[in-house]
């Protein structure tokens, strides 16, 4: 087995396990938390949530307009 399979199903058996979890945490000013999402085979997403009123979020948001 080749050493990217290996490391593919690393990630899977640790990412995996927490699809769709609530982690606590991400950010300094806020009471954030993350999610971990699958997006294709052998990649994920994490988001940070934050909360509405969070100046690192506005800060975020200003950005991309």
């Amino acid at each position: 087995m080749s050493n990217s399979r290996a490391f593919r199903r690393q990630l899977t058996n640790t990412l995996g396990a927490l699809d769709g979890a609530r982690i606590p945490g991400g950010c300094d000013q806020c009471d954030a938390y993350q999610t971990v999402q699958p997006i294709i085979d052998g990649a994920w997403t994490i988001t940070i949530h934050h909360d509405d009123w969070c100046p690192v979020l506005t800060r975020i948001e200003a950005r991309q307009r």
